[in-house]
């Protein structure tokens, strides 16, 4: 799809829903974000988003789609536009069923599989992350202080994982299917199971991890 495509069918969505927008804002901000999908799809090895030459962009992809449009909204906010981007987060949680929102800094290298339900609130996000389905990620209060977690480099998280809180994850984490992890430490290299305060850690070494999402990233 070319640029003129892509904000003629962004506008169209943004009509059916809303009057009161400045267009002129979303317009110069498209090609900002698609530049922002190309460096990301481009560390990809899912062929459907990188073959290794051409980046593969649709709006009639959904997470391909739904990732455009955070990083739209991103930039957006990022030039001073908050009714334009708080326009196009609220289409995205409309189209997509996840809140990922706009003052959110997700990393360079982001990428998701059946991204529906999942919620990524505050936190620090290392680079190269990779979600499914019903994944969150948000604070907790402890102790009159409310905490938010710290993510490391390549960390994957499976469908309804949580990560909650004052909790720290490590590079080269793969965070398991349905695990809670709430106020935890998890070291560098390793896969998590289970449900705060009672997890289980395979620690591994960083090859063993780095093979194990090179089906995702390019290393």
């Amino acid at each position: 799809m070319n640029n003129r495509e892509i904000e003629k069918m962004i506008l169209h969505w943004i009509a059916n829903y809303w009057e009161d927008f400045d267009d002129g804002i979303i317009k110069s901000s498209i090609p900002i974000a698609l530049g922002r999908v190309e460096d990301d799809f481009k560390a990809s090895a899912l062929p459907r988003l990188y073959n290794g030459e051409k980046v593969n962009f649709s709006l009639y992809h959904a997470v391909s789609n739904s990732i455009f449009l955070y990083y739209l909204s991103n930039t957006i906010f990022l030039g001073g536009g908050t009714k334009e981007a708080d326009i196009i987060y609220y289409l995205n949680k409309i189209m997509h069923a996840n809140d990922w929102f706009y003052q959110i800094e997700l990393p360079t290298h982001f990428l998701a599989e059946h991204p529906i339900g999942s919620v990524l609130g505050k936190a620090a996000y290392g680079d190269y992350l990779f979600i499914y389905q019903g994944t969150t990620i948000g604070g907790n209060r402890k102790k009159g202080k409310l905490f938010y977690p710290i993510l490391g480099n390549n960390v994957l998280l499976y469908a309804n994982s949580m990560v909650l809180g004052d909790t720290k994850i490590g590079n080269n984490v793969v965070i398991s299917a349905d695990t809670y992890l709430l106020d935890e430490n998890i070291p560098d290299n390793c896969i998590v199971f289970g449900k705060s305060p009672n997890i289980e850690i395979k620690v591994k070494t960083e090859q063993y991890m780095k093979d194990m999402t090179s089906h995702i990233w390019r290393w």
